[in-house]
């Protein structure tokens, strides 16, 4: 049978073959193998071939993906290269070029994972907006009063703090005691269900509120 002297790595399912390595093939194979680029007809100065037709010593690598599993080796070739540095210049040195099949990502594993602050739309739905809070200082005395006629005291104690550090307008402060008094009962008196936000909101949007403001001429 011919033999074939090996020029680079070679390697397939069951088989691999080392630079210089000495193979006894058959004769389609020989014609197939010696293109003078990856082998060439041996000679008889190239010493007897394996003694199973093949480099038993030089076996296809193992590749292991990041989980630990093998991965399918699709071609691997060895491949003369110069020896490292301060490595003894005698010894032929060779290297693995292996091809390997990835394998295919998991549905849904290329997606980028959900922003944890990303607010809900659920929630955004429930969500209560800012109500208007009433400013004594954009209206007029009038409608100042008539805005306190409808508040409880807590809210009357803070319009009346608001105006005294703005406008601090007389006809308003006069009315002082009165108008507290007033939120007093009111805030006493049973069976009222708009709260005293709902109120100031309602009423600097121009919807006025219930019990309806007594009009005063100041």
């Amino acid at each position: 049978m011919p033999r074939i002297r090996v020029l680079e790595g070679i390697a397939g399912a069951d088989f691999s073959w080392a630079p210089g390595d000495v193979v006894e093939v058959t004769d389609e194979e020989a014609a197939s193998w010696a293109d003078g680029y990856r082998a060439v007809l041996a000679t008889e100065q190239d010493g007897p071939p394996a003694a199973d037709g093949a480099a038993a010593s030089h076996l296809l690598p193992v590749v292991v993906g990041e989980d630990g599993q093998p991965l399918e080796v699709l071609n691997a070739d060895l491949e003369e290269t110069d020896p490292p540095e301060g490595a003894d210049g005698g010894t032929s040195w060779v290297r693995w070029s292996v091809t390997v099949r990835l394998p295919v990502p998991a549905a849904g594993g290329g997606q980028a994972p959900e922003d944890e602050d990303e607010a809900d739309p659920a929630d955004l739905e429930n969500t209560v907006p800012e109500q208007d809070v009433f400013d004594p200082c954009e209206h007029t005395n009038r409608q100042v009063l008539a805005y306190l006629d409808t508040v409880g005291e807590q809210e009357a104690l803070r319009v009346f703090a608001a105006e005294a550090a703005g406008e601090n307008r007389a006809g308003i402060a006069k009315m002082r005691d009165q108008v507290l008094e007033a939120a007093r009962r009111r805030d006493g008196a049973a069976g009222g269900t708009q709260s005293e936000a709902e109120k100031a909101a309602d009423y600097s949007r121009g919807g006025g509120g219930e019990p309806a403001p007594e009009t005063r001429d100041w």
